[in-house]
């Protein structure tokens, strides 16, 4: 064993110390993170009934300053679920929810699937014709719709091809003196005549059935509705609410992220049903305001993604960044150039970070509290060798996969198996496409994340890159994630988003970084510190070659950056209004990309 070795399993035998304080519950999350019997009669109706009878006056959600138990929450399920038996629906039949983050959407979603409905979860920030394409994708029995979200609705649904047969069931909303409006149902009105008994269906709902389709971010093409079963919510309920995070009744864990996205419905409200905690919702972000919500809510722990820390990082220091009880983080996409200053400003000691997908079969999960790690993954999987510009897996002379070593950059795939199957999307050949066959031995199959991570031992790993974000330039490889880490780290630049893009007469794609910089820098001062901060912390080759100034970085609601358009966009500054710079060969400042700078590029006379 190496000193590297030593190092690393040292640090992991002191992260498994406080898992050793608390062995039963981690063996028994270990158990349910592991599940593979989808025909047992088990489901997320089971739990919250169970937490209904065991912490029934402990809050289950908590609001804008109010509680809900678990026993409220499971009667208003059971509300939901008798009304929605009455309009006829059925196990298997899919119920879209279209609302912003409060706790009618939980509930929602909790009184579908206790009848071994699916609840079709869509994002309520979506334009009109991609929301469109969802209603169409997955047309659904019956729909709820929150009171914000009526004209994003009547929008989208007069341009979807499949209408509904039933009249939408409209909320209300504490915060809206909207009636209801024509041509919808007051689902909230109606609920009261239905019992609050649990309801016989719930009873013979598997692990198997499905329970959400939850949509795919779209950050290139429309979305897909990834297939989210109940043994996905065990599983992860075992991983981080008994293992990970182990939370008591009564502790809280806060969630500002969409509940429309797997991270906050699978991840954060699962953490908290495991053990019987609570889960607090925000409506939306708000950098500005999150540590005061934190100590509102009086949260032991938060629900994160990367670019969320990113904005909490960008805000001025306040003497109060650490006066708050949270203490845990549970998420991903925290980036290992911020680890350390994010625990040290916001007073945060242990960081669950995670890695996943909504369409993936396997997950890593940092149950020992590794620093810059996205943990480790008790299924099997494989990190091969890929071409890193068209994604295409190596096959040796044998036609088999090459797996990388330890240190190395790998394309992550997992393993299809009993326990880990792979359930894909609504769309048949979306799904095979994501499959890999006959990898190393004949009839095998593994799912294709699509990530590059690094090998780090002991089954632990290092998210690096999406592949289409990783570029090669000048024969080697640009992880995007560590040049915008690198620009982010300057107080002049608000947000950049690092892209390759194609210079005639050149191989592989030149770098280029656009940026929206800080109020209260202007462009000059922006492009002069980026210029100074690459040549001090990047590879010669992984410097930008073109710098782009734009008014904002378009995300999706999960802080995933959009980069199509970029891409497509280029350089040229005939069709781009926005202010442009080249690092011109030899040079280690940037200068205004002219016209004549354009031309000499395409034809291939400036010798990148």
């Amino acid at each position: 064993m190496d000193t590297e070795d030593r190092i690393r399993l040292s640090s992991l035998l002191r992260g498994a110390a406080p898992l050793l304080a608390r062995a039963r519950q981690v063996v028994h999350g270990y158990r349910l993170a592991n599940s593979g019997d989808v025909e047992r009669c088990h489901s997320i109706g089971a739990i919250l009934e169970t937490n209904a009878r065991l912490y029934p006056d402990q809050p289950a959600l908590r609001f804008e300053g109010e509680d809900i138990s678990h026993a409220e929450l499971n009667a208003r399920a059971n509300r939901l679920a008798h009304l929605l038996i009455e309009a006829g629906v059925k196990h298997g039949d899919p119920v879209g929810v279209l609302m912003e983050n409060r706790p009618e959407l939980i509930i929602a979603v909790a009184g579908i699937v206790k009848l071994g409905a699916i609840a079709v979860v869509h994002n309520h920030r979506l334009p009109a014709p991609s929301l469109a394409h969802c209603l169409d994708l997955v047309p659904a029995r019956q729909l709820i719709v929150g009171c914000e979200a009526v004209q994003t609705w009547q929008a989208a649904s007069k341009r979807a091809e499949t209408q509904l047969e039933a009249e939408p069931l409209w909320v209300s909303d504490r915060d809206s003196d909207e009636t209801r409006p024509e041509g919808f149902r007051d689902l909230q009105f109606e609920m009261h005549d239905f019992p609050t008994e649990n309801p016989d269906a719930t009873d013979r709902v598997r692990l198997g059935d499905v329970c959400f389709y939850v949509f795919t971010s779209g950050t290139t093409g429309l979305p897909k509705a990834a297939v989210i079963r109940h043994i996905r919510w065990i599983k992860a309920m075992g991983a981080f609410g008994f293992m990970a995070l182990g939370f008591k009744p009564g502790q809280v864990l806060y969630n500002v992220l969409p509940l429309y996205h797997n991270t906050a419905l699978a991840v954060g409200w699962s953490a908290c049903a495991a053990t019987g905690a609570c889960l607090a919702i925000g409506r939306r972000f708000s950098a500005s305001s999150f540590i005061d919500e934190l100590r509102e809510n009086n949260a032991d722990g938060f629900v994160y993604i990367g670019e969320l820390c990113r904005f909490l990082l960008n805000q001025p220091p306040d003497k109060r960044d650490r006066d708050h009880h949270a203490r845990a983080m549970v998420g991903n996409g925290l980036r290992p150039g911020i680890w350390d200053e994010f625990k040290q400003r916001f007073g945060i000691e242990k960081v669950f970070e995670l890695y996943g997908a909504s369409e993936a079969n396997i997950a890593f999960f940092n149950i020992f509290n590794q620093d810059r790690t996205v943990g480790y993954c008790p299924a099997e999987y494989a990190l091969v060798a890929c071409d890193p510009e068209t994604g295409e897996v190596r096959r040796n002379e044998s036609g088999r996969l090459s797996r990388i070593g330890r240190g190395q950059t790998g394309l992550l795939l997992g393993k299809v198996t009993r326990s880990y199957p792979y359930d894909g999307y609504t769309d048949t050949r979306a799904s095979e496409d994501k499959l890999i066959r006959d990898a190393f031995e004949e009839g095998d199959a593994w799912f294709n994340t699509g990530d590059l991570l690094m090998d780090l031992g002991f089954k632990h790993a290092r998210f690096v890159d999406r592949l289409g974000d990783t570029y090669r330039w000048r024969g080697e490889n640009v992880a995007t994630t560590e040049v915008e880490s690198v620009a982010m780290a300057l107080p002049e630049i608000e947000q950049a988003v690092a892209y390759g893009v194609q210079v005639p007469e050149t191989e592989g794609r030149a770098g280029m970084l656009a940026f929206q910089a800080a109020s209260d820098a202007t462009a000059e001062q922006a492009v002069g510190r980026l210029a100074s901060q690459f040549r001090e912390n990047l590879a010669d080759y992984a410097i930008p070659i073109f710098l782009r100034q734009v008014e904002a970085v378009d995300a999706t609601g999960t802080f995933k950056f959009i980069k199509a358009d970029l891409k497509r966009e280029g350089f040229d500054p005939d069709q781009i209004n926005n202010p442009l710079w080249i690092r011109l060969p030899g040079e280690n400042t940037y200068t205004p990309l002219t016209p004549d700078h354009h031309r000499s590029l395409m034809d291939g006379e400036l010798g990148l």
